[in-house]
């Protein structure tokens, strides 16, 4: 293979099942790549992921590169339900990856590829530090307003080729870390803020069939990549994704085929009963 693609992943022990799901689908719809999958993580039992690993060299003859981060270097930061410390990884990803990795696609563990991202291994970043999808209107926009950025457009981290040579020239992780300890107690989406932040207007935007989110209903032609962005995510019973089934579908391939959901209950199921009864009529 003369097609190559630097991926990388950052996750918790919460995230493994979810990560798994979504390389799977960019395996299998990226079979003509040769890919390079870099994981970040701050997993003490590794033994949690060594099922994980010989999985997908059994299936598809794929290495994985394990990257462990100490999670507690980042304890002063907010966490919450859908938050986690490994959010943060990807301010000092530049500094964990190995040196001879210029460019490389970050990617979210909650999310689904569905098609090819070929395309992608030939973008030029040009002078950019990193290539995301803009995302209009978005609150995260007036928080920047509000600290005396005057930003226009906000990108969203959850995929986003990186310029990693460019990020190790110009010292951005020390960069960004002071960053986050200079505004983290009034942003919103943290270190996705960070990242706005330090990187107003020096950034470019991604094709939004790259990380569509937030959508209402099925659209004319499938997403290459499905953002199952917010607090609501397909493995949670009452989630009503329209591409929900994406998901399963290919978790249906892993080793976690018999993961049921793990919130069901009868007032929930009366819950997704209504909702469907309303949406049929």
């Amino acid at each position: 293979m003369d097609k190559n693609l630097n991926l990388i992943f950052t996750i918790d022990k919460s995230y493994v099942q979810h990560f798994t799901t979504a390389l799977i689908s960019v395996v299998e719809n990226n079979k003509n790549i040769d890919l390079s999958v870099f994981v970040i993580h701050d997993i003490d039992d590794i033994s949690l992921l060594d099922n994980v690993i010989s999985f997908f060299y059994q299936e598809y003859k794929l290495k994985i590169s394990l990257l462990s981060l100490e999670g507690s270097l980042f304890k002063s930061y907010p966490i919450t339900h859908h938050v986690s410390k490994a959010t943060y990884f990807r301010l000092l990803i530049a500094d964990i990856i190995p040196k001879n990795i210029d460019k490389a696609i970050f990617l979210d563990s909650d999310l689904i590829v569905t098609g090819s991202l070929e395309e992608l291994i030939s973008l030029d970043l040009k002078n950019n530090y990193l290539l995301a999808i803009n995302e209009p209107n978005f609150v995260g926009m007036d928080v920047l307003n509000k600290i005396g950025i005057p930003a226009k457009t906000y990108f969203n981290a959850g995929v986003m080729i990186l310029n990693l040579k460019a990020w190790r020239e110009n010292n951005v992780t020390q960069d960004l870390v002071l960053t986050a300890k200079k505004y983290m107690d009034k942003l919103i989406w943290w270190d996705q803020d960070v990242l706005n932040i330090y990187f107003f207007n020096k950034w470019g935007e991604l094709a939004p069939q790259y990380n569509t989110k937030e959508i209402k209903k099925r659209l004319d032609v499938l997403p290459v990549i499905i953002h199952y962005a917010g607090e609501s995510k397909p493995w949670h019973f009452l989630n009503h994704h329209p591409y929900k089934d994406q998901y399963w579908k290919y978790l249906q391939l892993s080793p976690y085929k018999n993961f049921g959901y793990q919130d069901i209950s009868i007032k929930r199921i009366i819950k997704r009963m209504v909702f469907f009864y309303r949406y049929i009529h």
